[in-house]
Formats: C-alpha cells, structure tokens, sequence
C-alpha cells in the first residue's frame, strides 16, 4: 500500500479504538516474534522500512515513521499488533496508480506472530531486538542495538537463485510456480519468455536488466516505479538470481 493510504488507516484505526478494529479476531498477545521477524524479511522488507529488521525498503510506508507518533501518544503495544494484523488480513489496493499491499503475504498464526514483531520494535523502540535462533524458537531480548540478515550466492547458481529470491522477498510480489509464489503486485514471473521477446532482448539479458534496472522496461498493466531497485545485490547473486529465474520461465 502506498505511504498516505496506509497513513491514513493507522489513524482512523487507532481513532476508532483503543485496542485495533479486530474485525478478524483480536490478535494473539501469545505470538512467536522470532518466526514474525523471519517472516518479516522474507516476505516484508523488500517494500517496507524496519530499523531493527534491518529492510530499507520503500514502496510501502516505512513502519518506524507511522508508528513512532502513536507510541509516543501513549497507545499500547496491543492496540498497534491488533493494527498491524488486520492490514495484513485485510489487504488491498490503495488507488490506480498502486502498489498494492499484497493479499495472504502470511495466513493463520503467522499473521499474529508478524504483527508480534513489528508492534514489539517499530519506532524503533530503544532497547529491544528480536532474536532469530537457527531452528527458530523466539525471543526478545534487550540490547544496545538491533539488526538483520543477508544472504549471498555461492554453491550451484540455480539453487542459490533461489535462496536469493526467496530471501530478498520476490515472491511477496510475483507469482512463480517454482518458486512456490503467488504474489500479484508484480507481473508473472512464469511468463518472463514473453516479457523478453516483447521488450526484444535475450532471456538472460532481459532479467538481469529488470534486476538492476527495473525501470528500463515494465510490463503493460503495471506502474514504473514500483519494482524496488536491487542494484545493491552482490553481482554473483544476481547471476544467480538470473540463472533460477531463466530456467524456471515457463513461456
């Protein structure tokens, strides 16, 4: 969702009630934010700002900014999980010009432990980090400072293409039945052969332009500007990231 439409939720939510609109059940106070926070950065950071996720992303608002003023003004951490996870439930498009908050990013108890997460250290609130052991298992603890993951290539480049574009949160936006995504924010991944002849460039060449430079060429039927640059990426993850898009594109 774009920056003032979710703006605007957040406000007309907390005015409406102290404790979130719970139109879809009151969010769970017994949440993993260990398994929130994973979820999180894969499926979260690419679109959104998280000091202590460590994402920078910037087609949605940024989760500090929106939510610092109203812990500040005194409202509870309940009332903003309960925000939180009806955003996530009930997510849709907010105006022609888009992105749109993608709908199911994360069902069930998932949804309760991401907005676990983020009520838990959006602000950033000074002092509070979320721990991710290896085989999961949350906890919060306090410390000086927060911080995130990354990922890089290495081993066979499809297998790390994969790992790279499920890291980076690809399919929180784009379908890929490889990849066992369904995100419809983006275009379909499973039809890059065509997007390349139609823009007439080589497979390869195609994906690693809309990779780096996402603007140089988009789809018909969706919005420049809204493909995050991921320039920044090491170039052998790219490669790799070429190489599993490249044999998974189906037509």
């Amino acid at each position: 969702m774009r920056a003032a439409a979710a703006a605007a939720f957040v406000v007309l939510a907390l005015a409406a009630s102290g404790c979130g609109s719970g139109v879809g059940g009151v969010a769970s106070g017994a949440a993993d934010t260990s398994n929130g926070k994973r979820l999180f950065v894969e499926r979260c950071g690419a679109c959104h700002t998280l000091a202590e996720a460590n994402t920078q992303g910037t087609i949605g608002p940024n989760l500090d900014e929106a939510f610092r003023p109203d812990y500040r003004q005194g409202f509870k951490e309940s009332t903003i999980r309960q925000v939180v996870a009806d955003q996530i439930r009930y997510a849709g498009n907010y105006g022609a010009k888009g992105p749109t908050m993608p709908k199911d990013l994360v069902v069930g108890q998932d949804v309760d432990d991401v907005a676990a997460y983020v009520a838990a250290v959006a602000g950033p609130r000074k002092g509070v980090s979320i721990v991710v052991p290896p085989s999961g298992g949350g906890q919060t603890t306090t410390t000086p400072s927060g911080g995130g993951g990354g990922g890089g290539g290495g081993g066979a480049n499809v297998a790390a293409g994969k790992a790279a574009f499920n890291a980076n949160g690809c399919g929180a936006c784009h379908t890929l039945a490889a990849a066992g995504t369904t995100g419809k924010v983006g275009p379909d991944l499973d039809k890059l052969k065509s997007y390349a002849a139609t823009a007439g460039k080589p497979l390869e060449d195609f994906i690693h332009e809309s990779i780096i430079d996402p603007n140089a060429y988009v789809e018909k039927g969706f919005s420049p500007g809204v493909m995050p640059d991921f320039s920044h990426l090491p170039p052998k993850t790219v490669d790799a990231l070429v190489a599993f898009l490249a044999q998974s594109a189906k037509g």
